[in-house]
């Protein structure tokens, strides 16, 4: 007799539907369709991204990006089951979210009008990085707690180039500290900072920012240019919750050191030696002294990149894609019912952004 095999039903697609562009990106950079979700290993591929309009009907998810909302141009209707999404990368310190919240009229717009957050914040009901970066372990290369033995006919390393090491990786690094930016003034108030850092050190400041200038910006060219440097001043224009920009990622991509300035816990973003943070040093003139440090001591240098055996970056992450698509395929969350009373409360004034002159009145 044959035998029936039982075929488990493949799950029903979810729809994500892209209400506003994001920028000048209709797909939001992800891409449309199922394909983003294959491609990219998700668990849960049953998922499809789209910007026609005429899909809201059978959306599971409509996605807002809040920089970007029309209180005249909204979806007419919404069925209890959608998750209506606030999409958002940037930092807004201080202000009010332009036509999110109660700025939109009251007949469009209630309390709770936003079910799940999906920005760069680790609190968001879907926290996704993908503008910025993320570090990965490589998972085969951590050690065992002894080293391996040595394949045969294999020597141990030699003491003498242990005990005389020279460092030809460090010959191309002859300039101290390099900082790309064009945003100025900020509210982090960081090219005040730096000002005050450049007495102490050499920083040749790339972009409007500075007197120094290599285009196109943001290219693999610039990026090269850092070689030359032993130290990246990965400094944001806000002092904010989770706001860790690809500054960050821009430079333990290459090998330099990144100065950090930021209102993140860095240490919850990247191995420990990895990163140098302006609030470990009570004044600009201490940081200057520790960089004059690691420059004349090849050895301590180095120790900021051992963390690479390790670990490597990935540039442009889709996890959170990834985890937005398992959320809307939960079965716990069918029956779920979440809103935000008021979302910019959430995104401003619940956890406010720092000041950049309170830091620097006690670290100057």
């Amino acid at each position: 007799m044959q035998e029936i095999v039982e075929t488990k039903p493949s799950p029903p697609d979810k729809v994500i539907l892209f209400w506003t562009p994001y920028y000048n990106d209709s797909d939001y950079t992800v891409g449309f369709g199922r394909d983003p979700f294959v491609k990219n290993g998700c668990q849960f591929t049953n998922c499809i991204t789209t910007a026609d309009r005429n899909s809201l009907d059978k959306s599971d998810a409509v996605i807002f990006h809040a920089f970007q909302v029309n209180s005249r141009d909204l979806p007419a209707q919404r069925h209890p089951r959608q998750r209506f999404v606030f999409f958002l990368y940037e930092t807004i310190p201080n202000t009010s979210i332009p036509c999110v919240g109660k700025c939109l009229p009251e007949r469009q717009y209630l309390p709770h009008y936003f079910n799940w957050t999906m920005t760069h914040r680790r609190d968001s009901d879907v926290y996704v990085a993908e503008q910025y970066g993320a570090i990965t372990p490589k998972l085969s290369t951590f050690p065992a707690q002894l080293p391996d033995e040595l394949p045969p006919g294999t020597l141990p390393a030699n003491p003498a180039e242990l005990l005389n090491r020279n460092y030809p990786q460090l010959a191309n690094k002859t300039k101290m500290v390099a900082w790309f930016a064009s945003h100025c003034p900020t509210h982090s108030q960081r090219e005040d900072y730096v000002q005050e850092l450049a007495k102490f050190v050499q920083v040749d400041i790339y972009g409007k920012c500075g007197t120094m200038e290599c285009l196109p910006r943001n290219s693999y060219r610039c990026e090269n240019l850092l070689d030359n440097y032993k130290f990246y001043l990965a400094a944001e224009n806000s002092l904010c919750p989770d706001y860790v920009s690809e500054k960050f990622y821009r430079a333990l991509n290459q090998n330099i050191v990144p100065i950090v300035y930021g209102g993140a816990d860095y240490a919850e973003y990247a191995p420990p030696h990895s990163f140098i943070n302006i609030a470990d040093f009570k004044s600009p003139q201490d940081l200057a002294a520790y960089l004059k440090l690691l420059d004349s001591h090849d050895a301590l240098y180095l120790e900021y990149f051992r963390w690479k055996k390790h670990y490597e970056v990935v540039r442009k992450p889709k996890k959170g894609w990834c985890d937005l698509c398992a959320k809307l395929n939960d079965p716990q969350l069918e029956t779920v019912t979440k809103s935000y009373a008021d979302v910019g409360h959430w995104w401003i004034r619940k956890l406010p952004c720092y000041p950049g002159s309170s830091f620097l009145m006690s670290h100057t």
